[in-house]
């Protein structure tokens, strides 16, 4: 810590203007804080997805699932500091400066003043007392997170959807040029010629309220010197090793671009990952590179739904009531049943053309709706191709933000799928990447068994060519991978104790073993012979009813 305190008082030295310009404006973005509507809905959210994840563990038994110790003690937490939020009971002034603990004061003030905040948190409080009989069981609880993210939702739908940032925060309201040249955030993410770096002219007077990455994010405009207006979000993170993980995976994929643009194969078919600039402006606060036409597979799928007229979670219940009425009856719902429940969601709740339908409705024109499709079909190949490779989490629906302008397709909060025991990389899921039936039928037949196959394959191909260089950067990454996880077993294990530093020799051991995992199917997909190519093997086990079947409903293998 010394040491970066000695370097900070060195560019103070240096760079006094610039330095005291990038504290201001890290100082202001506390005012772009979550409400507690806001907050209390985003961490309801993380709960309801903690408790999915829990009952598809315990699909054994649907009806005597009970909730974790750990999904008990996070509710408890919620409740006990309902409209204050988890992350700010922890003294604030630690973590940020004096405008944001004044920020924070303000907010309890006025909530502590309302008298609906007050009728909602006696309420909220009644509904999560676990002393009520069942109330410890686990579909119950769902049941109440679900109510309660519906009135949320419905009280966030009420307010304001923007503000002028000179209400809130003057000092970026009168920023230019003149004040500090600042670059735009994320512009060293990737080195390139000084001259290039895009600078910070102005930041735009109106800033938006956005529900995006499952929270009210904000969103702000600023204008480079070049003329161009760049959109960022501020988006509220509460775990800080998480956030870091993420933005491992993506730094990861900036540099395999590196190599995606060197390459023949690569460069015709315009093969390139789609990474937004994400840069940690505080612990628990991040800044994310956006595009307005975005918008999450998850939401296309609510808009969808809203016009049938049924609710988007209701085809997750129906597949746990499926397996309780078979386990009622004293059995155990065999691979048969799992594939009528998909076979019953596709046939009267999710059609197999939602997406095709809502790509049409939204891409009237020909041309315009050929070519968002050739566009999404190779970016998911690639995301796929990634999913699959470096054994990274399961792609969910909210991950995935399809850019409605160009059809390229960025994956958020990507992490490496390490098991928290073994520390070994996850092999073992039924599907390889997310091609949805849904997915399938939008791409059609010829773009599965063509642009995507091909794509997978000459990516693969481009990352094997005997360079080594591949090989260099994932043993990098997965370095720090393996450090923090190490940390956070120990955190586990002695909550408090001073952790001690991963013995050398397990580490490299770890990395190396990983590392060849990874390669190995790096080089199977990238052999073929003639049309025949691992890549269409993996294909047909992801688009395969069998295999979707068996996946968490909270993944929506119907989508």
């Amino acid at each position: 810590m010394w040491r970066c305190s000695r370097i900070m008082h060195m560019q103070r030295d240096l760079h006094p203007t610039i330095l005291s310009s990038l504290e201001g404006i890290v100082d202001q973005m506390v005012w772009f804080r979550e409400n507690w509507y806001e907050e209390v809905l985003r961490q309801l959210r993380q709960g309801l997805a903690k408790c999915y994840a829990v009952a598809f563990e315990n699909r054994g038994a649907v009806t005597e699932a009970t909730i974790t110790p750990h999904t008990l003690n996070f509710v408890k937490k919620l409740v006990s500091t309902f409209g204050v939020g988890i992350e700010n009971v922890s003294s604030v002034s630690t973590t940020f400066s004096s405008a944001a603990s004044e920020s924070l004061a303000r907010r309890a003030q006025a909530t502590a003043q309302d008298p609906v905040f007050q009728k909602m948190k006696s309420q909220f409080t009644t509904d999560f007392d676990f002393s009520v009989p069942g109330s410890t069981k686990l579909h119950n609880l769902i049941n109440k997170l679900k109510k309660w993210i519906k009135i949320l939702e419905a009280k966030t739908k009420l307010l304001p959807k923007s503000f002028l940032i000179e209400e809130k925060c003057r000092f970026l309201s009168n920023f230019s040029l003149n004040t500090a040249e600042v670059e735009i955030p994320g512009e060293f993410l990737l080195p390139k010629h000084s001259h290039y770096y895009v600078r910070i002219a102005r930041f735009m007077p109106r800033v938006e309220i956005v529900q995006k990455h499952n929270t009210a994010a904000r969103r702000l405009y600023i204008r480079g010197h070049n003329g161009k207006i760049y959109p960022y979000l501020v988006v509220n993170d509460a775990c800080l090793t998480e956030s870091r993980r993420e933005e491992r995976v993506l730094q990861l994929l900036r540099m395999m671009n590196h190599f995606l643009e060197k390459q023949k194969e690569t460069s015709r078919r315009l093969l390139y990952f789609t990474v937004p600039r994400v840069v940690a402006v505080s612990p628990q606060m991040r800044l994310v590179e956006d595009n307005c036409t975005s918008i999450s597979l998850l939401d296309i799928y609510k808009q969808r739904c809203a016009k049938r007229s049924i609710e988007h979670d209701q085809p997750i219940a129906r597949y746990y009531e499926r397996l309780a009425t078979v386990q009622a009856r004293g059995s155990q719902a065999s691979h048969q049943v799992l594939r009528d429940v998909l076979k019953e969601v596709q046939a009267n709740m999710v059609p197999r053309g939602l997406l095709k339908e809502w790509a049409m409705h939204t891409f009237p024109d020909a041309t315009d709706y050929w070519t968002f499709r050739k566009t999404f079909t190779i970016q998911l190949a690639l995301a796929g191709l990634a999913e699959f490779v470096l054994h990274l989490s399961r792609m969910n629906s909210d991950m995935m933000y399809v850019h409605q302008d160009s059809g390229f397709l960025n994956v958020s909060y990507f992490k490496f799928d390490i098991d928290d025991q073994t520390g070994e990389l996850d092999a073992n899921r039924p599907v390889p990447f997310r091609l949805t039936p849904n997915v399938a039928d939008f791409m059609s037949a010829t773009g599965v068994t063509g642009p995507l196959t091909a794509s997978m394959v000459s990516a693969a191909r481009c990352f094997v060519q005997p360079q080594y260089q591949i090989q260099s950067l994932l043993r990098a990454v997965l370095r720090d991978e393996y450090i923090t996880w190490h940390k956070k077993k120990q955190d586990e294990s002695n909550p408090g104790a001073q952790p001690v530093d991963m013995d050398g020799e397990l580490l490299v051991n770890m990395v190396t073993k990983a590392v060849g995992a990874i390669t190995t199917r790096l080089q199977n997909l990238a052999t073929f012979d003639g049309a025949e190519s691992r890549v269409s093997t993996l294909v047909a086990a992801a688009n395969s009813h069998d295999n979707l079947c068996r996946m968490d409903p909270a993944w929506h293998p119907w989508l």
